[in-house]
């Protein structure tokens, strides 16, 4: 038995209605002018809605859910510090699941289907990843001053996670080595770090000049810019995913542009902690691969990536005084197929023998009309609340606005539970 989508429109320059079919996980075929429909198929009627291949959240730390609206108005290291961390110690590995779940759901409703998540527990989130449908780029986030002193404990509960979780859940699950964060983990760490992507094949994902303070305090103890740093010590001899990217000059953005590496661009954290605007005309003119993160919902405080989309263009184009760097079509590609080549996977997109992951957005609504340019409505108006279905992998995670792989109260529940327990 296979799936037609009747009647969508591709969020595409060109504007067209087809019909899609799958069966399995791939589109076996699309078409503009007849009825996929074969015995046994189960049709989704589309209605004339605006469809893409769903947005990916290219750095995240889905668990930290639990501290959504904790410390809200203070600086992020001060955050760390002195509010989640501490909290962060008490979590059990049963804690981590719910919260996971509660913010994947949070995602599907919003048209996420990808996210890359970067925490400890992480058997539980690949549970969650496992049981809700969507697709994940996993990692355990190392944190150790030295070898000697935690590295090789915190270097070997990385591999573990790619060791154990690499291409699970049917391929859906990808993993990654993670060094924090360069003022995290000493230099052989990270040399270690790098030495075990190399070996298991795998990208790394970090945070990097998040903050003017880090960035200053790293150039007065090294003498160089993190990204030089990095570059010192062979971070981009793998493929690097690099949170932030905030305090980078012309010459940072040279060496990432030539290395391949992928920013994953969180423009709402970065302006809620006060950290800046990262200089993404800049690195896209330069020709940085540039997606689209959330960051996690205590530093947001939504996972929704539609906001965080609108969220690119405002802060780049009021900084730049530029009203068409990013335009509408480069910023919906930063949140969706950028993020899926950040992410490692395969191009999405209505073509026969990609992957079958579909968003439906609902376009008749007050705030969408008139529609004169799908990929115009879907950067400039559209809202979380207007997705309606979520389709990973040929599976439907969303149906009319109905959660299908997460019992949305049961999920609330365990988590409120959780926080009244932290909170004794």
């Amino acid at each position: 038995m296979g799936t037609v989508l009747r009647n969508i429109r591709p969020v595409e320059p060109e504007r067209r209605t087809i019909h899609a079919r799958f069966e399995g996980k791939s589109f076996e075929t699309i078409s503009e002018t007849r009825d996929l429909q074969t015995p046994n198929d189960q049709i989704i009627e589309g209605g004339g809605r605006l469809a893409f291949s769903g947005f990916v959240n290219a750095h995240t730390h889905l668990a930290m859910v639990a501290f959504r609206g904790l410390a809200d108005d203070v600086p992020l290291h001060t955050w760390l510090e002195d509010h989640v961390w501490p909290l962060e110690r008490l979590l059990e590995p049963e804690d981590v699941y719910w919260c996971t779940l509660l913010a994947i759901a949070e995602g599907i409703r919003s048209g996420t289907v990808a996210f890359a998540d970067m925490y400890f527990h992480n058997d539980e989130i690949a549970r969650a990843v496992e049981e809700s449908g969507v697709r994940a780029l996993l990692c355990y986030a190392a944190i150790a001053p030295s070898m000697q002193d935690r590295g090789r404990a915190e270097i070997d509960a990385s591999v573990g996670i790619v060791d154990r979780w690499e291409g699970a859940a049917d391929g859906r699950i990808r993993t990654a080595i993670s060094l924090h964060a360069l003022y995290t983990c000493g230099e052989d760490v990270w040399r270690a770090g790098i030495d075990a992507a190399a070996d298991r094949g795998v990208p790394i994902h970090t945070h990097v000049a998040e903050t003017r303070r880090e960035t200053v305090e790293w150039r007065e103890q090294t003498g160089m810019s993190p990204v030089m740093w990095l570059d010192r010590v062979g971070a981009f001899e793998v493929p690097l995913l690099a949170a932030h990217c905030v305090h980078v000059d012309e010459d940072d953005i040279a060496v990432l542009a030539e290395r391949g590496a992928f920013i994953a661009h969180c423009p709402k954290s970065n302006a809620k902690l006060g950290s800046g605007i990262a200089p993404i005309a800049a690195m896209l003119d330069a020709g940085v691969h540039v997606a689209v993160g959330t960051d996690g919902a205590a530093s947001n405080n939504r996972l929704d990536m539609l906001e965080e989309m609108r969220a690119v263009w405002m802060l780049q184009r009021a900084s730049h005084e530029d009203p068409m760097t990013p335009s509408a079509a480069q910023v919906v590609e930063l949140a969706t197929e950028n993020g899926r080549r950040a992410l490692g996977l395969d191009p999405g997109g209505f073509v026969e023998g990609r992957p079958a992951d579909v968003v439906l957005v609902d376009p008749d609504r007050l705030h969408a009309t008139p529609d004169h340019d799908p990929t115009a409505m879907l950067a400039y108006a559209s809202s979380g609340l207007d997705v309606t279905d979520v389709i990973v992998d040929g599976r439907v995670l969303m149906r009319n606005g109905d959660l299908l792989t997460i019992d949305e109260e049961k999920v609330k529940s365990e988590v409120n539970r959780l926080l009244r327990r932290l909170n004794t």
